[in-house]
């Protein structure tokens, strides 16, 4: 990263009002790609972080074109763990510039430098909120691809910790959608955090399972003070990305959980086909090895955060400057969405939870994780069930066909017989009158689609106790 001006050396754009509005105050920092500042909304009275495109690069057409990307695409990621764009315009020379929230606190990569490796729960805490926001982004079919400590940013909440605020998605790219800027065989990203795929060149073809690879090696750094791979020169580091197996974290710390290094050696597998269906799951299966709680469910949940207000001595936000042996096995799916589900639950909660879970689920569900669907899916109803408002009501109602189709998709094919297992008379004094209802029903013979008919219930409440039928083993379907 480049320094900013010397003390006594000021930015002709200091003073400066630009487009009538933000009126320039100082620069906070400087990078390949232009100059941050602190700025003031004149009209609101609101300190802004103004990002603006280096002069040198305003003529060149990739990196207006990924500049201007940037800003499209960040201002339509909602998460509280991406950084907020606020605005988008050229000044009165010309340059290109974006507008967002004012951060207070520092990077990873700082953070690491002053203090070499985190507590496990540290790690674990960032690793998932960063995996939070970019499920967001994987759920809008953006893949960040440049994803390292220094565009991880730290925010110190009162009594909430340390909140993750992602930037820079300035590579980043649209699976599937039009021309990408990059070529087939570009190499863009950091080196020590590019996914073996890549190192190799194939950039056009990096899809949401990179970035789970960046953060298994930023979660992997976290933990110990250094990354899987190092070397003297970036293609000594590349050319160990691609062929070289990670090595294994318990003999760098010793007291971490063997389980860790079974979560991340598979997260850091050459073939992405290896890797976790998402990256959410990656994080939760984290946090479930290290013997962490996830975090509440403020946080699990994605709900906005707010900033703490500006100091008068701001930290600046910057600008971005071997497989699991065959007996190794994968996390259950069935245990990460119940811990993903008990995170949600842990400490108190609203009514907006409702909203919140039932946009994680149909989050998850985008990207392929049922279980985890489910789970949120479940948890929704659980929570409008407690609140019983016609608030909470309307929010299931409206999510009525997402929720009958993660259920139907969870259950396989609707034509399926169910048979009520010989269970002990204890756990069936333990069911609710709902699932003796249909237990009783069920006892004929019925298929899912006959027992969904019968039912006095909507679809959705018949289908998700059948499911739960099902797990606690009262029922067998198929």
């Amino acid at each position: 990263m480049n320094s900013v001006p010397e003390q006594g050396e000021q930015h002709e754009l200091i003073g400066s009002l630009l487009r009538g509005t933000y009126r320039v105050l100082r620069t906070l920092d400087q990078g390949g790609m232009g100059m941050v500042f602190e700025a003031e909304h004149t009209r609101l009275h609101r300190k802004v972080a103004v990002k603006v495109l280096a002069k040198h690069l305003a003529a060149d057409e990739q990196a207006l074109a990924r500049f201007n990307r940037e800003a499209e695409i960040v201002s339509h990621l909602q998460s509280p763990y991406i950084v907020q764009i606020l605005d988008f315009d050229t000044t009165e020379a010309g340059e290109p510039f974006i507008v967002m929230e004012l951060l207070r606190g520092e990077s990873l990569s700082a953070r690491l430098e002053r203090e070499g490796c985190l507590s496990t729960a540290e790690a674990v805490r960032i690793a998932y909120q960063t995996a939070t926001g970019l499920s967001v982004a994987h759920a809008s079919a953006i893949v960040h691809r440049d994803l390292k400590p220094g565009n991880i940013y730290l925010v110190e909440l009162p009594g909430q910790g340390t909140m993750v605020k992602l930037l820079d998605f300035g590579i980043s790219k649209r699976a599937g959608v039009g021309r990408s800027l990059t070529g087939e065989f570009d190499v863009l990203g950091t080196p020590d955090y590019m996914a073996p795929e890549q190192a190799l060149g194939k950039t056009a073809s990096v899809d949401h399972r990179g970035d789970q690879y960046a953060l298994a090696v930023i979660a992997f750094e976290m933990l110990c003070g250094q990354t899987p791979f190092s070397g003297e020169s970036v293609m000594d580091v590349l050319q160990k990305v691609a062929s070289e197996p990670p090595p294994d974290i318990t003999r760098i710390a010793p007291q971490l959980p063997v389980a860790v290094n079974v979560i991340l050696q598979r997260a850091l597998s050459k073939d992405p086909e290896e890797r976790f269906d998402a990256i959410l799951t990656f994080a939760t299966a984290l946090s479930s090895a290290a013997g962490c709680s996830l975090p509440p469910p403020m946080s699990a949940l994605g709900l906005a955060a707010t900033v703490p207000a500006a100091s008068d001595t701001p930290t600046p936000v910057p600008v971005s400057r071997e497989r699991p042996a065959s007996g190794s096995h994968k996390v259950p799916d069935k245990r990460v969405a119940r811990i993903a589900m008990a995170s949600t639950l842990s400490g108190s909660s609203t009514v907006s939870d409702v909203r919140n879970a039932l946009d994680l689920a149909h989050q998850a569900f985008g990207l392929g994780d049922l279980n985890l669907a489910v789970s949120y899916a479940e948890q929704a109803m659980r929570l409008a069930d407690t609140f019983d408002t016609v608030e909470a009501r309307d929010m299931i109602n409206e999510k009525s066909p997402l929720l009958d189709r993660i259920f139907e998709t969870r259950i396989g094919r609707l034509t399926q017989r169910l048979t009520v297992k010989n269970v002990p008379s204890s756990e069936m004094l333990q069911v609710s009158p709902e699932q003796a209802f249909l237990l009783s029903r069920v006892d004929g013979g019925l298929t899912v689609e006959e027992a969904v008919d019968l039912s006095p219930l909507p679809r959705r409440e018949t289908l998700r106790l059948l499911l739960a039928l099902s797990r606690d083993g009262l029922v067998s379907i198929g």
